[in-house]
């Protein structure tokens, strides 16, 4: 893939052909850019450039394994939980874990393909459908939340380190009753910042070693690593309450039964929401990983299993603290946080084995979902100068800046309401754009090759797509007219406690006449076709149809 000998200097005129150099192979429904683009410094380096053919080998095993030691966290454990302060009662929270997640997965799909048919990681890809610098927006959006959950992770690996310490130093007695999520870390401060170090410097240490133009090897031995011990360690919590209940437990009614059914409703929506806004990180950061697949199948065979597996970790966590009520723990009323609860129900053996886990399986979603992709975002920026570890090392001084562990430590409520939903928003409005274009608008087919050409089709306005700004902008300002306190009313509460969908639909339904009546006639007009059949060029045609 060199760029000697070959003609370039076309691609700065939109009409010049550019199926020669692009290569696509129908039996794997895969694109392969054959081309380098050095003298581009601030859109190409070799972290950004596509995936070789040759280096994508990820299977099904591989994505389950990813979203099995993503998903078999504490956060997983405690959300189920936090559906009775929404109004609802124990089975009616596991629905909606399966149902926000089954809604999601279907755009993360969309979203997965190109990332397995281009070999691009999504800061790249988004250059097609907001420009080649309007994307600044969309990728910071994501890094910032993305490294937001980063600093809530941590926190969750520092109290399994406190709480270690804890059963060790034989001080579980002061912690068995008023048992707050923030308990362990504001009681052992000192131990909460040296694992904080710690933590970062393993996760940057990682990183170092893994660089994407070698297909992330540590990362894909790591996720088959951490699966089995997760498990396990889940497991062993929750068997160890049910045997001591005969598998009985109290089950969790709503925290308010004198709701009218506007209340329950809405809480109803926020709680599904919030499940959907869970990963909605991953709803753009997936093409980070699925650009290593071998086939658009091996990806989506091993995603197809992830609400199931939400659905499955809430419903052992609410059980198991239907169980802890049961048993009168916690002053009866019982112990949510399964860090405390291990430190203080089980012995100290499986005390140790169960906290380790959490450590591992936090560490491992860290990783995958609040990592890789900001470390994309940021080095984005600035790619002349910033590699992918660079920007990796960036955000983690951001989410230390955030602080975004706050949210989580306060509550259910408050983790739900000011931090999933507040966030959800604005990530459905980047989505709304970013699906839309590439499923309604392009059909999954677009130009490789100018996500990399800085006057190239891309570039639209001064390098932004001025549709999606406009989209983006709408959504995001009708989806917050109640909590801004622009205009409150059942209305824009509804749009709020729907944020993620509302948001989503707002900005691509918008998107759509946006760029069909004024982008495209004015900076694409090479496209053509309609939002019935998509808009293609002629050399994406040849490339995909021969």
């Amino acid at each position: 893939m060199s760029s000697s000998g070959s003609n370039k200097e076309g691609l700065d005129d939109p009409s010049f052909d550019r199926s020669s150099f692009i290569y696509y192979d129908k039996s794997r429904g895969q694109v392969e850019l054959r081309e380098k683009f050095p003298e581009e410094k601030y859109l190409w380096n070799e972290d950004f450039h596509p995936t070789p053919m040759s280096l994508r080998s990820w299977g099904p095993l591989t994505f389950a394994a990813i979203w099995f030691s993503m998903v078999a966290i504490v956060p997983t454990w405690m959300l189920a939980v936090a559906g009775p302060a929404f109004g609802l009662n124990w089975w009616q929270s596991i629905l909606e874990v399966f149902l926000g997640n089954a809604i999601v997965l279907i755009p993360m799909l969309i979203q997965s393909h190109g990332g397995a048919r281009y070999g691009m990681s999504e800061a790249q890809l988004s250059r097609t459908r907001w420009g080649i610098y309007g994307t600044q927006l969309s990728s910071w959006i994501r890094a910032v939340v993305s490294m937001g959950w980063w600093g809530i992770e941590s926190y969750i690996i520092t109290e399994a380190a406190v709480a270690m310490y804890v059963v060790a130093s034989g001080k579980t007695s002061i912690i068995t009753s008023g048992v707050q999520t923030y308990t362990l870390s504001v009681m052992f401060p000192k131990i909460f910042w040296t694992t904080f170090a710690v933590v970062i410097a393993t996760q940057l240490l990682l990183f170092y070693i893994s660089p994407p133009r070698k297909g992330q090897p540590p990362l894909k031995w790591l996720a088959a690593f951490a699966a089995p011990i997760v498990l396990a360690g889940f497991l062993t919590l929750f068997l160890s309450v049910m045997l001591r209940t005969g598998w009985r437990f109290a089950p969790l009614a709503p925290a308010s039964s004198s709701l009218t059914p506007f209340q329950f409703w809405l809480g109803a929506i926020s709680f599904l929401n919030a499940n959907v806004a869970f990963w909605a990180t991953m709803v753009r950061s997936m093409p980070d990983f699925t650009r290593f697949a071998k086939s658009q199948r091996a990806h989506v065979w091993g995603q197809l299993p992830m609400p199931f597996m939400m659905a499955a970790i809430g419903a052992l966590g609410i059980i198991t603290y239907g169980g802890t009520k049961l048993l009168g723990l916690n002053g009866g009323s019982g112990i949510a946080d399964p860090v405390v609860l291990a430190a203080v129900y089980l012995p100290r053996y499986l005390s140790y084995f169960v906290l380790f886990s959490f450590m591992l399986a936090t560490y491992v979603v860290n990783v995958y979902a609040n990592s890789v992709a900001p470390g994309y975002d940021i080095a984005n920026t600035y790619s002349k100068h910033l590699s992918w570890f660079r920007g990796i090392a960036i955000g983690v001084a951001i989410s230390a800046l955030l602080g975004a562990w706050t949210f989580y430590s306060r509550g259910a409520y408050t983790y739900i309401d000011d931090w999933l939903l507040a966030y959800g928003g604005v990530l459905g409005a980047v989505a709304g754009v970013t699906v839309f274009d590439y499923a309604v608008i392009r059909r999954f087919k677009f130009e490789a090759v100018d996500a990399y050409v800085s006057r190239g089709r891309f570039r639209y306005w001064h390098g932004v797509n001025p549709a999606a700004i406009v989209a983006f902008a709408v959504a995001t300002v009708v989806t917050y007219l109640s909590p801004l306190g622009i205009l409150i009313n059942p209305v824009t509460e509804l749009l709020y406690a729907d944020s993620w969908i509302t948001a989503f639909l707002i900005s691509g339904l918008l998107y759509l006449p946006l760029m069909k009546y004024w982008v495209i006639p004015k900076y694409q007009p090479f496209l053509k076709g309609g939002l019935l059949k998509g808009y293609v060029s002629d050399d994406v045609r040849k490339v995909f149809e021969g």
